[in-house]
C-alpha cells in the first residue's frame, strides 16, 4: 500500500488525478488537504509521496504557500515529492531524483502518476532504510537500556545516559557490515552534507569560486579534529587548518613509482597494492561524488595552511562540502603520519648492503 497526501488548495483542481490514480492504482492510499492543514498531516501520516501545489489562488498573486511545506518535508519529513502546481519552479537546494516537477493542464493528471510510479522504488528504498535503522535500535536499546537503570539512580541521569550511549551504539551496529555481505560503493565514505558543525580531519574543502569538476579546487583537512573543535563555549586551539592540495588521478599517480605506467599495468595495481590499503605512497586516492566532488587524490606533500576563518559559507573562500566518516577518516590521519612522520635519512650504498643480506640469508639454506 503506498500512501500519499495531496496539500492543494482547491481541490476541483485534482479531481482528474485523483480520479485516474483511483482507476489504475487501486492500492494506493491518496488524502488531500489544504494549505493550513499540510504540514500536521505530513507530520501524522508521515506518506510515501507528497504531491504539493504552491500557489495559493492565483500564482501572480504571489502567495507561494508550498515552499513552507516543501522546507518541511526537507527537515523533518523526508519523503518523496511531486510539485504539481501552475508554475512549479522548485529551489535549486531541492532539486533532485526525489523531486518531480509538473506544471498544471490538460496532460497533467498522467504526468503525475508517471511520477508516482517513477518515484515507487525511491519508496521502497527509503522503507527498507528505515527499517534497518528501527531494527538497529531495538538491538542498541536492548543492549543498552537495563545497564543504565543499574548504573544511575536518579531517572534524568538515567534517560540522558541511555539517549547518549544508545545513540553511540546505534551509530556502531549501523557501521558493521550488512548481514548480506554487500560492500560499501566508494563514494559512501563520504558524509555530504558534514554532520558536525566543526571542521574535521578529513573533511573535503573547496574553493567557493572553483570548479566542481577540477581537483585543483578541493583540498582535504589535515589538521586532528581536537585541535578545531569549538563546540560548548571552547574555542579552536589553532588559527589554521593544514591541508592537503588535490591533483588529477594522472598527475597524482605521476608522484609515485607508478609514475608512467600504462592504465593495464595501473588497474592491476589498484586493488591489490592502492585501493585496498587506502593510500599509495604520498596520495590519497578520492572517489567521484555524482556533481559535487571529481574523482582525484590528495596529495600529503603539497601543502597549505587556511585561516579558519576562510573556511564556511556567507561568501568564504572555501566551502566544506563533505567529511569523510570514520574510520576512513582515521586513514587521514594515518596517511599523513606515514609521509610526515617518516624521518629523513642520508644516502647509503644499498648495493652492498643487499649483496651483505643475501650472502648471510644464504648461509641458512
Amino acid at each position: 500500500m503506498l500512501s500519499i497526501v495531496f496539500v492543494e488548495d482547491e481541490e476541483s483542481s485534482i479531481a482528474p488525478v485523483l480520479r485516474l490514480i483511483k482507476e489504475e492504482e487501486p492500492d494506493i492510499e491518496v488524502r488531500t488537504f489544504g494549505f493550513d492543514e499540510g504540514q500536521q498531516a505530513i507530520r501524522s501520516i508521515r506518506p510515501d509521496i507528497v504531491v504539493l501545489d504552491l500557489w495559493e489562488g492565483d500564482p501572480s498573486e504571489n502567495r507561494n504557500r508550498g515552499s513552507e511545506h516543501l522546507d518541511y518535508v526537507w527537515e523533518q519529513q523526508f519523503c518523496p515529492v511531486i510539485i504539481h502546481s501552475a508554475n512549479p519552479d522548485v529551489p535549486p537546494e531541492h532539486k533532485n531524483e526525489f523531486v518531480r516537477e509538473v506544471t498544471k493542464g490538460q496532460h497533467s493528471p498522467q504526468k503525475v502518476l508517471d511520477a508516482i510510479r517513477e518515484l515507487r522504488p525511491h519508496v521502497q528504498a527509503l522503507k527498507e532504510a528505515e527499517h534497518d535503522v528501527r531494527d538497529s535500535f531495538s538491538i542498541a536499546m536492548r543492549d543498552v537500556a537495563p545497564s543504565e537503570f543499574d548504573i544511575f539512580a536518579e531517572d534524568n541521569d538515567r534517560k540522558r545516559a541511555i539517549r547518549r550511549a544508545g545513540r553511540r551504539r546505534l551509530a556502531a551496529l549501523m557501521d558493521e557490515t550488512s548481514a548480506d555481505g554487500e560492500v560499501l560503493a566508494g563514494w559512501e565514505q563520504y558524509l555530504c552534507p558534514p554532520v558536525s558543525d566543526n571542521i574535521l580531519l578529513g573533511d573535503v574543502l573547496m574553493e567557493s569560486e572553483g570548479d566542481r569538476t577540477e581537483p585543483a579546487s578541493f583540498r582535504v583537512v589535515l589538521t586532528p579534529s581536537c585541535d578545531l573543535d569549538s563546540g560548548g563555549g571552547r574555542e579552536a586551539k589553532v588559527g589554521n587548518v593544514l591541508v592537503a592540495k588535490c591533483v588529477s588521478t594522472r598527475t597524482g599517480f605521476g608522484l609515485t613509482s607508478l609514475k608512467g605506467v600504462n592504465a593495464k599495468k595501473l588497474e592491476e595495481r589498484l586493488i591489490g597494492t592502492v585501493l585496498t590499503r587506502g593510500y599509495f605512497e604520498t596520495i590519497l586516492p578520492l572517489p567521484a561524488l555524482k556533481d559535487r566532488i571529481p574523482t582525484m587524490v590528495a596529495n600529503l606533500r603539497d601543502l597549505e595552511l587556511i585561516p579558519l576563518f576562510n573556511v564556511g559559507p556567507g561568501g568564504r573562500p572555501f566551502l566544506r562540502i563533505a567529511s569523510l566518516d570514520s574510520p576512513f577518516r582515521e586513514m587521514v590521519s594515518w596517511a599523513y603520519m606515514q609521509v610526515a612522520g617518516r624521518p629523513g635519512l642520508p644516502e647509503r650504498d644499498f648495493v652492498s648492503w643487499r649483496d651483505e643480506i643475501i650472502t648471510d640469508y644464504k648461509k641458512g639454506a
